[in-house]
């Protein structure tokens, strides 16, 4: 009974072993389908690094982390809001033009933040470190969770902009009907 037992298992860590590569390629191309059809086919540099960080010496057990997924996932889904809603909310006419540039500067710097996240993963690939496979699995634990507060932060922002604009378009309509019909506020 122990003998079927014992093929069985060596058997299964014989095949994880050969298919380390393979699991290895098919998360990096899940990934890159992943953010592609988010972003579209544009982010050369960005597929680039998810490339360098599945080709890496990093154990399989922390590059197929689905954390490690998600902070790529998560960088994606920044890069297409920023890229749709920036435009949204600075062509508003209610805006002035240092407003614009302001709603500009916080979605760069909310973007900025965010490949800082994904070059520390990079970093993590990139060197020989001094890190135990627990350690490495911990760090892309915490750095996933600031990736997704990450994104949370931009989501928030939208919504506060968005709500703050027709806040103000609200009120400018309200000023504009009351000078129509009373000549006052």
């Amino acid at each position: 009974m122990k003998t079927p037992y014992f093929f069985m298992l060596s058997s299964l860590l014989l095949l994880s072993s050969c298919g380390q590569d393979a699991a290895s390629k098919e998360a990096e191309a899940r990934v890159i389908t992943t953010i592609q059809q988010t972003l579209g086919t544009g982010h050369t540099t960005f597929v680039n690094e998810l490339h360098t960080w599945y080709q890496s010496d990093v154990p399989n057990t922390v590059k197929l982390n689905p954390k490690t997924e998600s902070i790529y996932r998560d960088h994606a889904a920044i890069l297409q809001e920023v890229a749709t809603q920036e435009p949204k909310l600075t062509a508003n006419p209610i805006l002035t033009p240092a407003q614009a540039a302001g709603i500009r500067d916080k979605y760069k710097q909310l973007s900025q933040e965010s490949a800082a996240n994904v070059q520390e993963l990079s970093v993590l690939a990139g060197g020989t470190t001094s890190m135990s496979e627990a350690e490495q699995l911990t760090y892309v634990s915490n750095l996933a969770a600031k990736q997704a507060h990450q994104l949370a932060l931009v989501r928030y922002y939208t919504k506060k902009m968005a709500a703050t604009l027709l806040q103000k378009e609200r009120q400018a309509t309200t000023k504009r009907l009351m000078m129509q019909e009373f000549g006052h506020e």
